[in-house]
């Protein structure tokens, strides 16, 4: 037992870890008091940034499409990272993906995100109009799609390339940037720099989950039992989920978090299926069809709409402002992917991210967006006009069979899977990132990663109780994940430059590569 203690005092980044956590909660301290100032100061930060890189932002996603296509169909997708079968299955593997990237977050939008663009839609369109209606659920379509997926495929498949083939010790993302500087005299202070930007994205990202997740929980909890949302419930909530995404975090992946999101997808699955069953399935079908084809044949020009002219602010409310947020999950999917990616090949990561990720998402988008725009074109309760979305989105459920207990019992427990298993993702990612050395598994210390979880939970848990805004924490969080752009452009360049070297057989060895027939 002395020896471990031992191993862990020097394998982890002590330093790191106790900054950033400082400064988290310092910007904490500040909202609380001084709520208002703190929120205009974040604000103004985010309206500058996205004047200065918004543009810049949009070109990367699009362009990373065709990147990421090269990566998977090109010379380079055969390549193995790291020796042997893989880990998960493939339903495993997509399954963690898709919990690690959606949260409870994307639960709760796949329900209300289409009605913000019936009552705001792009492209000059009248709100509230059919026409404004057929391009809502496309509009949900592309930002959950492929665009978001190009951000984590493109850290996804450098990290793993470093880790797997150029056998970079350790799953920092500062590692792995430092091992592709080779002999820049700055290349320790920078990483350390990179290494901050890495935590406080993923631990104020995380705290934003939580801040939607929770009431969206607690909702689910207030219809079932026909009692009103309270703060003492909201605190019971989190600790609550803290406890299982730290129950799974100690268990570590193999045995936890792969358990919880089959279980999350699984009953997902049982829950779309039956609105989809018991729902307007005729109208389903017909606008989910109608919105993939809107969505494709419209993929350019919300790739690339600006509003120059027009100025309705709807490419910074809405695409500049989830690719920003996507970019703050980046670090943890980067890490996050690259752990469970062993004994895949590059095509698998790209294709399997990029496509299984957006397909099980359009599935739920389109299913779940469908009903509730059904119910509100129909007559029934509209989430286009609702002062509280999860409250609503709970009420608009009441309208199907067993609507008013079944299913928001089902509800509540898939959001809850999602939430856990994405903060379970996020407190492995974190510890990844604050140690210098995994386990000859992989893994980090398993106390280490309870820690995270602690952390984790604390960040919601003191905003609400300071009952400061948490939208200054999203807003912050999407300002520091810029930078974060730069880094992923850079390891991509430092990945071409390794796959053009590796290419004469100096680092790939011929059991890299897949065999083919």
């Amino acid at each position: 037992m002395k020896e471990t203690h031992v191993k862990e005092k020097h394998t982890i980044d002590w330093p790191i870890t106790i900054i950033c956590v400082a400064i988290v909660f310092v910007f904490v301290i500040f909202m609380a008091a001084k709520p208002d100032a703190t929120l205009a100061a974040v604000n103004k930060l985010f309206d500058v940034t996205t004047a200065i890189v918004g543009v810049p932002i949009l070109w990367f996603v699009f362009l990373g499409l065709f990147f990421c296509g090269y990566l998977a169909f090109g010379k380079y997708g055969k390549i193995k990272l790291g020796s042997g079968k893989p880990d998960f299955s493939l339903f495993s593997y997509i399954s963690m993906m898709i919990c690690a990237a959606l949260a409870a977050t994307a639960v709760f939008y796949s329900f209300i995100e289409w009605s913000y663009y019936y009552t705001a839609p792009a492209f000059g369109i009248e709100a509230n109009t059919t026409q404004a209606a057929n391009m809502s659920l496309p509009y949900a379509f592309f930002h959950w799609g492929f665009s978001v997926q190009v951000i984590f495929v493109l850290t996804a498949v450098a990290m793993s390339y470093a880790v797997y083939v150029r056998k970079v010790p350790v799953l920092r993302v500062s590692a792995i940037c430092e091992s592709m500087m080779g002999d820049f005299k700055y290349k320790k202070p920078l990483g350390k720099v990179i290494d901050a930007i890495t935590i406080l994205a993923i631990v104020g990202g995380m705290g934003v989950s939580l801040g939607l997740g929770v009431p969206l929980i607690s909702a689910g909890i207030a219809k079932i039992f026909g009692i009103q949302v309270s703060f003492t419930m909201n605190v019971i909530i989190i600790l609550a989920v803290a406890s299982i995404f730290s129950l799974s975090s100690f268990v570590g992946v193999e045995k936890g978090m792969r358990k919880l999101s089959d279980g999350t997808i699984y009953l997902a699955i049982a829950f779309i299926a039956f609105i989809f069953i018991f729902g307007p399935t005729g109208f389903i079908v017909k606008n989910f069809t109608q919105s993939m084809g809107t969505m494709i044949t419209n993929y350019v020009n919300m790739s690339l709409f600006t509003d120059p002219i027009g100025k309705s602010g709807f490419p910074e409310a809405n695409t500049i402002f989830l690719f920003t947020l996507a970019l703050n999950y980046a670090a943890l999917m980067g890490v996050f992917i690259t752990k469970i990616s062993k004994g895949r090949t590059i095509k698998e990561v790209v294709l399997t991210c990029l496509i299984g990720i957006s397909l099980g998402t359009w599935v739920m988008f389109g299913v779940n967006g469908s009903f509730t725009m059904h119910t509100e074109l129909t007559g029934g309760p509209a989430l286009s006009t609702a002062t509280d979305g999860q409250a609503a989105v709970f009420e608009t459920l009441s309208v199907l069979p067993g609507g008013k207990l079944i299913l928001p019992i089902v509800f509540t427990v898939v959001a809850i899977g999602f939430l856990a298993t994405s903060l379970d993702s996020a407190a492995f990612s974190l510890s990844a990132t604050a140690t210098r050395k995994l386990d000859k598994n992989g893994n980090t210390s398993p106390t280490f990663r309870l820690f995270w979880c602690l952390v984790l939970a604390l960040v919601p848990l003191s905003i609400m109780f300071s009952n400061a805004p948490f939208g200054a924490l999203k807003t912050l969080c999407i300002f520091l994940s810029v930078p974060f752009l730069l880094v992923i452009i850079y390891m991509n360049i430092g990945l071409m430059k390794w796959l053009k070297k590796d290419e004469n057989g100096v680092q790939i060895d011929p059991e890299n590569l897949e065999e083919t027939s």
